[in-house]
């Protein structure tokens, strides 16, 4: 008997067991979920290995939003955070708003939700971290008492391919850390240095208090954070910026615990110089990108253009336009549009949605299209040239480059006879007047 198979077999209580369940949830943008994906080594239940997709994000876990301020942050959490308890009767979204800035009609316009969902909770008052931390331990307290009331089976979520029972997913949204004190803050010492080690310290106590029973009980907190400029009194003893993807001049309030503990940092940043029209799109917005500055299942470093719609928020499905756009998997002139491969499905910028919606083989067809290039983002920083070549796009790009310059070299070739006989011409005409 190996050490391993002894210490299974005395244990009573779990301690040697190896913790590898795990439960992953939709952003709600599929490019966003594959580019934070991973694949999975499997058994197939036959003896053999499979590689699965993982897509979205860990549930259990701290997730960060960073950005300027209009950057979209808190929109983006709440689509994140509606996105995991949607599926469920019982899930539960707590948007805190110590920055007293939220709107509840806001929120359900964006979620696409029912006015009276009971699930959805904005909390203007009792934001402190204490109280947070009180409504944190009661859902504890509440699921480990309900047995497998508040559980749902979660099927090949683990590295030996065995269902498993998770809790129900809670959500909670903290908007946003510089606004996030503690009980016993004291307004005197606002803007000061005590007051961003005091609130650095009471942001690290909340992160500790909560990481211990986060995975088990299935709450995942969403925190968003503003990028700030950067004030050195001296650039020759100035920190290190402690997060990949801040430029020199920019830095994190509220410490580092945020940086420490997340699973996830998404960054945030508005495209303002690429706008959406009513004319153009039939609604207003701006182009953005959300950048995985710090990633547990991936590499650092993926980007993702996204469609920000200023009525509904990130929009879905202009967001799958967008990511076949940057892949150059988009051909043709508006409204002439069409996808490589789909020739025969012609469509217009404006009516992109409707007909993704309303014509369901346009729509299969297009997910399985850009599919391979959605699955090339798993675990890699960006789609590289191997990536492409293997799902074809460099080869099909070369065959073509190769004709137009064969067809190019002819034509010159024909100019150039032209040009040979044109000059002969002339010269044959000299003569002739000489």
């Amino acid at each position: 008997m190996s050490l391993a198979q002894a210490l299974d077999a005395a244990d009573k209580k779990g301690l040697f067991a190896s913790n590898d369940n795990f439960v992953n949830y939709s952003t709600g943008l599929l490019p966003l979920d594959y580019a934070n994906g991973f694949w999975l080594l499997m058994d197939d239940g036959h003896g053999g290995k499979i590689y699965e997709p993982i897509t979205g994000i860990i549930g259990g876990t701290f997730i960060s939003i960073i950005g300027t301020t209009g950057s979209g942050k808190s929109t983006l959490a709440d689509q994140i955070g509606y996105s995991i308890i949607k599926p469920f009767e019982d899930g539960l979204l707590f948007h805190f708003d110590p920055e007293q800035t939220n709107l509840k009609q806001r929120m359900i316009r964006i979620m696409g939700a029912d006015p009276y969902d009971e699930r959805i909770r904005l909390k203007k008052d009792n934001t402190y971290i204490e109280d947070v931390l009180e409504i944190f331990n009661s859902i504890c307290e509440i699921k480990e008492k309900s047995g497998d009331l508040y559980k749902y089976e979660v099927p090949r979520r683990s590295y030996n391919g065995k269902p498993f029972k998770a809790y129900v997913p809670t959500v909670f949204i903290i908007d946003s850390l510089p606004s996030f004190n503690s009980k016993e803050f004291n307004v005197e010492d606002a803007g000061t240095n005590m007051d961003g080690a005091r609130g650095a310290k009471d942001v690290t106590r909340f992160y500790v208090n909560c990481l211990g029973r986060m995975q088990k009980y299935n709450i995942t907190i969403i925190t968003i954070n503003h990028i700030r400029p950067k004030v050195v009194a001296n650039q020759f003893s100035e920190p290190p910026a402690g997060l990949m993807m801040l430029k020199a001049s920019e830095q994190l309030p509220r410490g580092y615990a945020a940086q420490y503990y997340s699973q996830n940092f998404f960054r945030v940043n508005a495209l303002k110089s690429n706008m959406y029209s009513y004319d153009d799109v039939g609604f207003n917005g701006i182009k953005a990108s959300i950048q995985i500055a710090k990633t547990k299942t991936a590499f650092v470093g993926a980007t993702v253009d996204v469609c920000f719609n200023s009525d509904i928020g990130f929009a879905p499905i202009y967001t799958l336009f967008e990511f076949a756009s940057s892949i150059k998997l988009v051909e043709g002139r508006n409204p002439w549009l069409y996808l490589r491969g789909m020739e025969n499905f012609k469509f217009s910028r404006r009516d992109f949605r409707n007909k993704f919606l309303d014509d369901k083989i346009f729509r299969e067809t297009f997910l399985d299209t850009i599919r391979p290039h959605l699955e090339a983002l798993l675990g890699t920083k960006e789609i590289s040239e191997s990536d492409r070549v293997r799902y074809g796009d460099l080869m099909r790009q070369a065959e073509e480059q190769i004709l137009k310059d064969e067809i190019e070299a002819e034509m010159e070739l024909v100019a150039e006879a032209k040009k040979k006989r044109q000059m002969k011409v002339k010269e044959v005409e000299i003569e002739r007047v000489n």
